[in-house]
């Protein structure tokens, strides 16, 4: 008779999407069996001093959010994530740089507003699995690596943490949503040639997939803030980090309605600023042509023309919806891979901007993902049907079970190169 292992489930699972406009998390205990809870962050980071944080939280006063007031302290280095960089120490998102070398940071900042909300101790491990741009993919194992480095000890308004990263899985932008869309297909994705297109803030992103087989994925600059630059630069007094013009730009809609845009305006008089607005939309109406041809320029470069399919996803397509759905009259289009959102988790506002993120948490933390102690082997040692099979790590890991993730009817791994 072989003994059964004793399982050990993290205490945290997390699934994150480090967006050019917002940091967007999901997670859940699982030893409390309870609905994910929904995190979404301001993308700014700033690097600070030690000194300057401690002397912030001398001073800071009144009860706020822990996501307003994040920071963290990775060895010698120390930033404000979120609200508190862009508002205190003039951080920016960083859009230039790659995401791995801001993703430390703000999942160590993630995860000290997690704890504060969800009422966990500093001390706990974790299962994470992180959305990565295309063309960032390769850097996976490097992030792996620094994120086990900086979570085993780092700094932050409430002391110490320390993290076990007790499993990591990074897949590329749009993979979340492909992941559920093929598990969805089951076998008929041999039959099919889908494009997963994730239009977003930094990013335009593109996933192909040809009778299954899944090509590396490809990226590029043109997402929104590729428009946004464009459009500032012809507007007077117009700054890309206002956070009221990501709003004016999507309520001016398609029409680019100057009502909408008013607000915008800096002018003091009502007849000043409704000629300001009528400038602003003009203007807004030139950067969304030219915006939009150069997008579809590159996106008929990057997936081949015999398409089946193809999934249009991320907040930048929804604003362009009308323009795509003309665009690509000629072939199925299927909005978001046809994710769908549950309203007790979307509490921020935020729609389809987490299909994403939450495709990945189905897939990889959907229900019989982890195996507790006790919770259905055999004497034999194996899965009882009501349990996922799962292998039994090291003693090293603390006995922590990684099984396979949940598989719907028909579900197919995603190749491990991408």
């Amino acid at each position: 008779m072989i003994k059964p292992a004793t399982v050990v489930v993290p205490d945290l699972l997390l699934a994150i999407d480090l967006g050019g406009s917002q940091t967007k998390a999901i997670a859940s205990i699982p030893a409390k069996n309870g609905f994910p809870m929904l995190l979404c962050m301001e993308p700014e980071i700033a690097d600070v001093s030690d000194a300057s944080v401690h002397d912030y939280e001398k001073t800071k006063s009144g009860e706020v959010d822990p996501e307003n007031t994040c920071w963290v302290g990775i060895g010698d280095d120390y930033y404000a994530v979120g609200f508190l960089a862009r508002h205190k120490y003039g951080g920016n998102s960083l859009l230039k740089q790659l995401k791995e070398e801001s993703a430390v940071p703000k999942i160590c900042g993630v995860l000290w507003v997690l704890c504060q909300k969800l009422k966990l101790i500093g001390k706990l491990t974790v299962a994470l699995t992180v959305l990565l741009p295309p063309s960032e993919y390769q850097d996976r194992k490097r992030l792996e690596v620094k994120l086990k480095q900086a979570l085993r000890r780092f700094n932050t308004p409430t002391g110490e943490m320390r993290v076990k990263l007790v499993d990591f899985n990074a897949k590329p932008e749009g993979g979340g949503i492909y992941l559920y869309h093929r598990s969805i297909l089951g076998a008929d994705i041999k039959n099919r040639n889908v494009a997963v297109v994730m239009l977003g803030y930094r990013n335009a992103s593109v996933l192909v997939s040809a009778r299954g087989a899944v090509a590396p994925g490809v990226s590029s600059t043109f997402g929104m803030s590729w428009m946004l630059d464009d459009f500032v630069r012809r507007c007077s007094g117009l700054a890309k980090e206002d956070p009221r013009l990501m709003a004016a730009i999507v309520r001016a809609g398609s029409e680019c309605n100057p009502e909408a845009l008013t607000k915008l305006s800096r002018r003091n008089s009502s007849v000043e600023r409704e000629g300001e607005a009528q400038e602003i939309s003009e203007a807004l109406k030139l950067s969304r042509d030219e915006y939009f041809r150069a997008l579809v320029r590159w996106l008929s470069q990057e997936f081949p023309r015999d398409n089946d399919e193809i999934i249009l996803c991320g907040g930048t397509a929804e604003y362009f919806k009308r323009e795509l759905e003309a665009h690509y009259s000629n072939v199925k289009v299927i909005w978001n891979g046809d994710v769908e959102i549950p309203p007790g988790l979307d509490t921020t506002g935020m729609g389809i901007r987490i299909a994403d993120v939450w495709a990945l948490y189905q897939v990889f933390f959907g229900v019989g993902n982890l195996i507790k102690k006790d919770s259905g082997l055999t004497k034999e040692g194996n899965a009882s049907s009501s349990a996922t099979p799962a292998m039994v790590s090291s003693a090293s890991e603390s006995n922590f079970v990684r099984s396979t993730p949940p598989k719907p009817k028909g579900f197919l791994e995603m190749p491990d190169r991408l």
